[in-house]
């Protein structure tokens, strides 16, 4: 029996070792800072590389589908309009499923790497909070609601975590599409590609105003959550009490007062969304039809060959795709980082000397 115990505490004492060496290494300390991006960069520590491959990953996946567009052109002007050239096609068919093959191959890669640092980041995140909570005065649990702290350290750490496997590898996804298929454009026809972007401006100030409303409507969403969580929490543990002093009416009360103000709060930050996307829609729809109406009348009068605005309408489609999808990808990153911030909150909280 003493020997058994002897061994389950000396795998006690590995598994702790373990969690310290791997998960306390990195002092989540350095993360609470006055900027957010800083503090987003500090807590990639440990996982920079991952994440430099990832986007490495990106600008390869998005040059091999823009180079399937500028192939699409030479197949169409230069070799179906020449017999002699018809031979090329069985070598021009592997071209575009080798470039089929590279680019699913780095989006995979980009997907995996940027997922293992974000389940890294969250695991250590996790257990960081977990030892950091219990290490808190009791003064600070005794005026924290238990609701918001439960908030925090799930809906937000999850929320972290997107941002880290999705959103901020979407930003570069988002810059390297547009930047590279926009140079392909110029340099196929410079109207057109000028064209293309007329309306950038006006988007990203559209998304620039969205980004300051939605993070405090998301901020308002948040706390009320957590308050109704509060509020759910603490009717289930006092029940006892409730019923006791016949407080029930009383309580179902203030848990639909405060169940309809997280409606009203959910029902604004909804109402945000759908005022914005139409608008961007319709911007960048336009565009696009603009763009697609002049150069299919550039290859009526012979100033654009077919395989050029072939290409070019696919091109434009990645063009136009980064800036539709600019005010989603704010909205996303806001939330990420109004819940960074509500974790650094906690974080950033001293700790009790354990005796």
């Amino acid at each position: 029996m003493n020997l058994e115990n002897l061994k389950r505490n000396l795998v006690a004492e590995d598994i702790e070792r373990h969690l310290s060496e791997q998960q306390f290494a990195f002092d989540l300390k350095q993360i609470v800072t006055g900027k957010r991006l800083v503090g987003l960069w500090r807590m990639l520590t440990g996982f920079r590389l991952f994440y430099l491959g990832a986007l490495v990953s990106i600008a390869i996946s998005v040059t091999a589908r823009t180079l399937n567009y500028s192939l699409l052109q030479y197949v169409i002007d230069d070799v179906l309009d020449q017999q002699a050239h018809l031979d090329r096609l069985p070598l021009l068919a592997l071209a575009f499923v080798g470039l089929a093959v590279v680019e699913g191959s780095f989006a995979y890669l980009r997907s995996t790497w940027a997922a293992r640092a974000a389940e890294g980041i969250t695991v250590r995140l996790r257990n960081y909070l977990f030892d950091h909570l219990q290490r808190l005065s009791f003064t600070y649990h005794d005026h924290a609601r238990t609701g918001d702290l439960i908030q925090r350290v799930t809906s937000d750490v999850d929320a972290v975590r997107r941002f880290y496997a999705e959103q901020a590898t979407t930003v570069g996804q988002i810059l390297a599409l547009f930047l590279i298929n926009f140079i392909a454009v110029v340099r196929m026809n410079t109207r057109l590609g000028l064209l293309a972007v007329v309306t950038m401006p006006v988007v990203v100030a559209m998304s620039y105003a969205f980004f300051g409303k939605i993070s405090k409507a998301y901020d308002a969403y948040q706390d009320q959550e957590s308050k109704l969580s509060t509020t759910l929490q603490e009717n289930l543990m006092g029940v006892r009490v409730v019923k006791a002093f016949a407080r029930q009416r009383y309580e179902i009360d203030k848990f639909d007062r405060d169940n309809w103000e997280k409606y009203r709060r959910g029902k604004r930050l909804s109402m945000l969304h759908s005022l914005y996307w139409p608008l961007s829609d319709t911007i960048c729809s336009a565009q696009t039809l603009l763009v697609l109406v002049l150069g299919a009348l550039m290859v009526m009068r012979s100033e654009m060959t077919l395989g050029t605005y072939v290409a070019i309408s696919g091109m434009i489609v990645w063009i136009v795709w980064p800036m539709r999808n600019l005010g989603r990808l704010i909205v996303q990153v806001s939330t990420g980082m109004v819940s960074y911030e509500r974790v650094s909150a906690i974080i950033a909280e001293e700790r009790e000397d354990l005796v």
